[in-house]
């Protein structure tokens, strides 16, 4: 009796150690596949947030200064084509916690955070030079590119507009354009045109203001 009593604790032993077992390889396995997800997911949320904020990105102004408008346009696909570690991923792109973007639940992966300047633009300022004075255009720090519209007067050729101490447009048969310039955001630019005495014609300035506003960008991915 004191022996079938022995075999059936014995069973018994077994059976729980060979359970824990089982539980505790279950348990290491669920634990190894999550450190194996982990730097997978944390490489991707990385390399999305540089890419996002990097200097020749095209959803920055400047490194780390998002343009407003291009991430207002961002999505799912264009964060692919910018940040190839993203593609098939559960991503969500948040700044001050408003969603920027976001794909499938990416709650079980990680997240990493930026500092970042979102730079928006004001309604356009247009200036327009008095040619027959001499007059010119100050443009106001922070504005990195204008508009100039050229309209020459009858009898009247501008063959060159200056941005400061620069050339920007020169056409020695004189100018009739409208065209893009690039100036210098760290100083106030003055915008010349060159006319002669008595000039008729027509050149406006167009630029926006800068609106600059520090925000915090999460950036999460579950690949």
């Amino acid at each position: 009796m004191r022996a079938q009593t022995n075999l059936v604790a014995l069973v018994l032993a077994l059976v729980l150690v060979t359970g824990a077992t089982v539980v505790g390889i279950a348990a290491a396995d669920g634990a190894l596949a999550g450190a194996d997800r982990d730097p997978l997911d944390r490489h991707a949320a990385t390399a999305v947030a540089d890419r996002l904020v990097a200097g020749d990105s095209p959803t920055t102004v400047r490194a780390n200064a998002l343009d407003a408008a291009a991430v207002e346009a961002l999505n799912a696909s264009r964060l692919e084509a910018l940040a190839p570690p993203a593609e098939g991923a559960a991503l969500r792109i948040t700044l001050d916690g408003e969603s920027v973007v976001e794909r499938g639940d990416p709650s079980g992966g990680v997240t990493v955070r930026r500092s970042v300047t979102v730079v928006s633009r004001s309604e356009p300022v247009r200036r327009a030079v008095n040619l027959s004075r001499g007059s010119t255009v100050r443009v106001p720090r922070g504005v990195e590119r204008a508009t100039v519209a050229v309209d020459s007067g009858e009898n009247t050729t501008i063959r060159t507009v200056r941005a400061g101490e620069r050339v920007v447009l020169y056409d020695g048969a004189g100018l009739d354009s409208n065209a893009t310039v690039y100036l210098s955001r760290y100083e106030p630019t003055t915008v010349r045109p060159r006319a002669g005495a008595n000039a008729t014609g027509r050149v406006v300035v167009t630029y926006s203001l800068p609106r600059a506003q520090t925000r915090t960008m999460a950036v999460t991915v579950d690949a």
